[in-house]
């Protein structure tokens, strides 16, 4: 039987408070969106998939990004069916295709570090594999399909990995001669922002502004006086631009993600996995750094950690 584990009385009472704050948040922030930056967090699942939903910029960040050249995409739903009640349902970010060659692209935004997203993006890509072969089919002639994550977090690699490298590319090879592939119709790329040590007028590439773009967009006061080709992106941030709808959808994605799933979700799936006072502290640490990452005030990270001020310096 599977053991039921309950929450620290302390911390569930935080959680409620954050629940019945939130709404007063959002309000306050309709209210007076002056208070926002002028431009979105793009690691915010709203802007993200508004941003990335703009035909042109998606071009751009696949063929700025990926090893391929993308002449026109069409988007594709953002859920895959199912073909039976046991199978686990495939929902993406982003998802399109390449209207003349077929290939499909996942692009995915993650901001903390699940134990199983390597799976989960082996899952996606797969699934999308899998459907391209049809009952009768012949032949399997298949069309490859490109996996891009954006990890707000540093993944785990092997020690030889330069600590600046923060783009990484994986596909099927033979294991003692890397040259020699075995597939290349399913692969992935992760982009990890904490890994860029830079700041914009040092960047040199287009990969390097995406990478920087992802995790500081709402940190720039104007768009640079030089954008680097990346108009497009600044005007479509803008928080002052969202009408009523967008600027609700927004904010109200962006006090959740930043308050309640960073740390009430976190906090159960790392703390109290194994329900150990270890696990618990670890978990919290970690929340603490990537609300740091995130450029959250030191104060809600009190509010939502419990730790002191000198605590959260010190990490």
């Amino acid at each position: 039987m599977k053991q039921h584990l309950t929450l620290d009385p302390v911390i569930e009472k935080q959680l409620q408070s954050y629940e019945t704050e939130l709404s007063s948040k959002i309000q306050d922030y309709l209210d007076h969106p002056e208070k926002l930056p002028k431009f979105m967090d793009f690691r915010v699942d709203y802007a993200f998939k508004y941003i990335l939903g703009h035909k042109p910029v998606l071009l751009k960040l696949l063929n700025d990004v990926l090893p391929v050249e993308v002449a026109d995409i069409e988007y594709l739903p953002n859920e895959i069916p199912v073909v039976s009640p046991k199978e686990k349902r495939a929902a993406f970010d982003v998802i399109c295709k390449e209207r003349h060659s077929g290939e499909r692209f996942i692009t995915e935004m993650q901001c903390l570090p699940d134990t199983d997203m390597d799976d989960r993006l082996l899952f996606y890509g797969s699934s999308l594999i899998h459907r391209q072969v049809e009952r009768g089919s012949k032949t399997y002639m298949l069309k490859p399909v490109y996996v891009l994550c954006v990890a707000d977090y540093e993944r785990s690699h092997a020690a030889s990995v330069d600590a600046g490298q923060f783009f990484f590319h994986y596909s099927l090879r033979e294991a003692t001669h890397p040259d020699d592939g075995f597939s290349r119709n399913l692969q992935f790329f992760f982009l990890e922002l904490p890994r860029l040590g830079k700041i914009w007028d040092s960047l040199e590439t287009n990969l390097e502004r995406w990478c920087y773009l992802f995790g500081n967009l709402n940190n720039f006061a104007q768009k640079p006086t030089d954008p680097a080709g990346f108009d497009d992106v600044f005007d479509l941030a803008r928080t002052g631009e969202l009408d009523g709808e967008g600027l609700k959808q927004y904010v109200s994605t962006m006090l959740n993600e930043y308050e309640k799933y960073t740390y009430g979700e976190y906090a159960r799936r790392e703390g109290y996995k194994e329900g150990e006072a270890a696990g618990i502290e670890k978990g919290k640490e970690e929340l603490v750094k990537q609300l740091l990452r995130m450029k959250v005030p030191i104060e809600t990270i009190q509010q939502a950690s419990g730790f002191t001020k000198e605590q959260i310096e010190a990490l």
